[in-house]
């Protein structure tokens, strides 16, 4: 079975394509698939994403089995929207095409509606190729535009004209026309007589033959000669020169006399008054309690605002369910050194003890899996959590990511999770950064684990592999046990390392880690 890979999660009636029986077009991608497989490449067959609804109805993830990380159409560079651009036009052109020619008419007609051409919006890039969610019904947005015919095409639809023999005698006459003209213009200026106007040519002269041009061109030669001579005998006008103006001297200012203000006359001062009798003092009012201040409801402001699609983060939690974690969650590093010591010594009573841990209530499991579950009550609605459990070295337990309606569900996930034997840190690390977006959508892991990887795994390389990949990934790490193992993956992401020791909550640390704030009651 090929591997399916999510392209975008929109609201389930967002794109509401419909076939001409009126029931929903994106159910029938299937056969839309088949069709196209069969008469056209797979990159044509890839063209529509699969729509595949959540549980409840309420979300569509769009998927594809291109590999590669999924990008917006709009967020491209100009080279690699024009590219992405003409294969989306050549592929729609190709379905509408195959539907003109489907002699199945039920089957022509869903070609057809599918070949819509959608709103920039719907269109996603995956390694080179374009992906259209949302088929069959266009969005908000530009929708790509025709092809520009060439030049040459539209060059060869224009008629030619085709060329006259007679305009070189046209040329001709013309420039003899002007010339003359020239001539009158600037022997009128002078004191000779002026030149005759040239005769008025006839209505519609001959053309002479295209060979034979000497006489027109003796003509020509002979009116040059005549406005040279002419211009050399016409004198230049004298221009008589002003006689300069002698400057004028500015007006002297001349300023008015200081004049002194008057000095102000003090008033006479006023006698003074005489004192007022001493009344008796009156007896102090009893005093009144003030009024106690009205309960002020929590304010609507206190509720976080509403974020857009793109500013919505993943959020995927990794929880250690090896052997280790039955420990107390209370019990330090030396105790617990102390107590395997003993053991290996031969005490029977260490070995007794070790053996009774089992995992349950004051267990670091017990403390993760409450503290995960307070988070997950106090996560914003907007928010998408995913689940995976590392705890055997076969491999992983990976959950799908949970939408703020299926959070009942992931809440029965974590109670069910039972301590197993093994640490594959590194593969479940790869597993949850290849389940994350990381580049459009910003992502986060929280990684909560009492030791290193023992099946033989690099965490710390995995988490560098997965921020070249994914720059928009960061890893937040919470050690457990007190130590600073797994802190390499929070510093080659930029992400910060937590421990349960310095006075906080696991709740508190387990919320921090995420980097979203909790819902205040009341909001949704």
């Amino acid at each position: 079975m090929p591997s399916v890979f999510r392209v975008c999660r929109t609201e389930s009636g967002r794109y509401a394509a419909q076939q001409a029986s009126g029931a929903s077009l994106h159910a029938e991608h299937g056969a839309i698939a088949q069709a196209l497989r069969a008469a056209l490449p797979e990159t044509t067959a890839q063209l529509f994403a699969r729509p595949v609804p959540s549980a409840d109805g309420a979300w569509v993830d769009w998927t594809t089995e291109l590999h590669g990380q999924p990008q917006p159409l709009a967020s491209l560079p100009p080279e690699a929207q024009a590219i992405a651009r003409a294969a989306l036009r050549e592929r729609l052109e190709s379905v509408r095409s195959l539907a003109a020619r489907t002699s199945d008419p039920a089957r022509a007609d869903l070609l057809k509606r599918a070949a819509v051409d959608p709103g920039v919006e719907q269109v996603y890039v995956v390694n080179g190729q374009p992906v259209i969610v949302g088929w069959g019904q266009a969005g908000v947005g530009a929708v790509p535009p025709p092809p520009v015919a060439p030049a040459a095409t539209v060059a060869a639809a224009v008629p030619v004209v085709a060329r006259r023999s007679w305009w070189r005698w046209l040329l001709a006459l013309l420039l003899l026309l002007l010339v003359l003209g020239l001539a009158l213009f600037l022997l009128d200026r002078c004191d000779k007589e002026p030149l005759a106007p040239p005769p008025e040519p006839a209505a519609e002269p001959a053309p002479p033959p295209e060979d034979n041009l000497d006489d027109l061109r003796a003509r020509i030669r002979a009116a040059e000669a005549e406005l040279r001579r002419r211009l050399e005998a016409c004198e230049p006008p004298k221009v008589d020169t002003p006689e300069p103006v002698p400057p004028v001297e500015p007006p002297k200012v001349v300023e008015p006399p200081k004049v002194e203000p008057p000095k102000p006359v003090e008033p006479p001062k006023p006698a003074p008054k005489p004192a007022p009798p001493k009344a008796e003092p009156k007896p102090a009012p009893p005093a009144v309690a003030p009024p106690k201040p009205a309960e002020s409801k929590p304010s609507p402001a206190a509720c976080p605002a509403p974020r857009a699609e793109w500013e919505r983060p993943e959020v995927m939690i990794m929880l250690d369910g090896s052997g280790s974690m039955r420990l107390p969650s209370t019990m330090t590093e030396a105790e617990i050194n102390n107590l395997v010591r003993r053991a290996m010594r031969g005490d029977r009573a260490a070995m007794a003890q070790i053996q009774s841990f089992s995992g349950g209530a004051g267990s670091r499991l017990q403390a993760a899996k409450d503290a995960t579950k307070n988070v997950v009550t106090q996560m914003p609605g907007d928010v998408d959590i995913g689940l995976l459990v590392f705890g055997k070295c076969e491999g992983t337990d990976n959950f799908k990511f949970f939408n703020p309606s299926q959070r009942g569900a992931l809440l029965s996930q974590v109670n069910g999770i039972q301590p197993q034997q093994g640490t594959p840190l590194a593969r479940g690390l790869e597993r949850s950064g290849n389940m994350l977006d990381g580049v459009s959508v910003p992502g986060v892991v929280v990684v909560v684990t009492d030791g290193e990887d023992s099946c033989g795994g690099d965490p710390c390389a995995i988490a560098r592999a997965l921020k070249q990949k994914k720059p928009n990934l960061k890893i937040n790490v919470i050690g457990v046990d007190g130590s600073s193992n797994g802190k390499c993956m929070a510093d080659a992401t930029g992400g910060r390392f937590y421990s349960p020791r310095d006075g906080q909550s696991w709740s508190d640390i387990l919320m921090q880690a995420t980097e979203q704030k909790p819902v205040p009651p009341g909001c949704k």
